[in-house]
Order: C-alpha cells, then structure tokens, then sequence
C-alpha cells in the first residue's frame, strides 16, 4: 500500500509542529513538506505534487482558501484539507464552493486529523463534528425543518450514520445491507430533499443529527 503524501501549511510553528506530531504517528502517512505561508504552500504543491493538502486559512500572502482556488483554477492533483479556527459561515460557505474536500476545526483536531486524512484520500468529503452547532443554527433560520418528515424510518437510520461521517462500506456493514443499498438509500435522499453537491448530504445529515 503506498503511503498518503502530504505538505502541511500554518503561519504558527509550535502549532505547525503540533500538526507533524500527531500525523507523523502514522505509518500509513509521509510528510513531503511544510509551509509558514500559503505562497510557499502553493510552491510545495506544485513542486512535491502531494496527494493532501492541509492548509490553515489565515496565513501570510496567499490564505488557505486563495491556494485552493489556485489549485482548483490552475487543475492541480491535491486534495485540500482546511484546518481553521473559524466557524463563521462565510468562511465555511467559500470552503465549499471551491470543492474543499474537509472543514477541520484545530479544536478537534487531535480526534480527527487522522480520521479525516483517511477518509480524504479514499475519496471522502470531511466536515469537523464541532462545526454542528453553526450547521443546526443555519437550518434553523432557513425555515426547511419540515423536509425532515418526508424521509423514511430506514432513510433516517442512514442519514444518522452518515451524520457520524461513515462511509457507504461502513454503513452497509452496521446495517447488513450492500453498498448499492446504500448508495441508492443516499441518491433517495438527496433526491427527495434537493440536494445537490458532493458535500450536500453530508451537511444536511450533520444538521439534523440532534433529531435522529
């Protein structure tokens, strides 16, 4: 099995090396570079071509969110990963439209840095746990609680899980069905409340956890 390459971008040294510390506890992970700024993140990127990105969004120069739009313009191969401090919803709403594939909060990152890596690089989306509270208060304020309703008791039991950022495999192993199985218990879902994207499930399903 090849090793997840990845570069890593914080202004903050001690919190950077914090970062280094936890990943490099890892066998399944190599570190091919580290950034004090997002210029040089975006130089690292385009020289060490990583597999993951983990960029802070206030750095010196170009932010987290201004490389990703770079990598995002310019076709390059990582996948990004934002670690941040900030849970206002401008933030958050930029991440998304520019196909970030994870939103960690540095709060949590001691439980789920690893955890989100993985999942990054087997093509899954990531959104910290410790954002819920924003996601639950935006839904609230947007007035669609009762879409809820329409979904089915077996829908609601996938939608729990996938709160708890499982993926299908994982799913259809707790609940004894096939990946298929979930995978169209998902397109159901999304198609029976609107929702498009790739990150779209997931943010509903984080959302309406308190009601699952």
């Amino acid at each position: 099995m090849e090793k997840i390459k990845l570069i890593i971008a914080d202004d903050h040294h001690i919190f950077r090396k914090g970062i280094l510390s936890i990943v490099s506890e890892d066998t399944d992970i190599e570190i091919t570079g580290e950034a004090a700024n997002g210029d040089d993140a975006l130089k690292l990127i385009v020289e060490n071509k990583p597999d993951i990105a983990i960029l802070d969004i206030d750095m010196p120069g170009l932010s987290g969110l201004d490389v990703a739009r770079k990598v995002k313009s310019q076709k390059l191969s990582p996948k990004i990963v934002i670690l941040t401090i900030h849970k206002d919803k401008e933030y958050f709403d930029e991440a998304l439209e520019l196909d970030i594939k994870a939103y960690v909060l540095k709060e949590s990152i001691a439980n789920d840095l690893i955890d989100c890596i993985k999942r990054v690089a087997a093509g899954e989306y990531y959104i910290s746990s410790a954002i819920s509270g924003y996601l639950v208060e935006k839904n609230k304020s947007s007035g669609k609680q009762s879409d809820f309703e329409k979904l089915t008791n077996s829908e609601k039991e996938i939608l729990k899980l996938i709160a708890q950022n499982k993926t299908s495999a994982q799913i259809a192993g707790e609940l004894f069905r096939s990946v298929r199985t979930i995978e169209n218990h998902r397109n159901n879902i999304c198609s029976k409340l609107g929702l498009k994207g790739p990150h779209a499930l997931l943010l509903y399903a984080i959302e309406h956890k308190t009601k699952l």
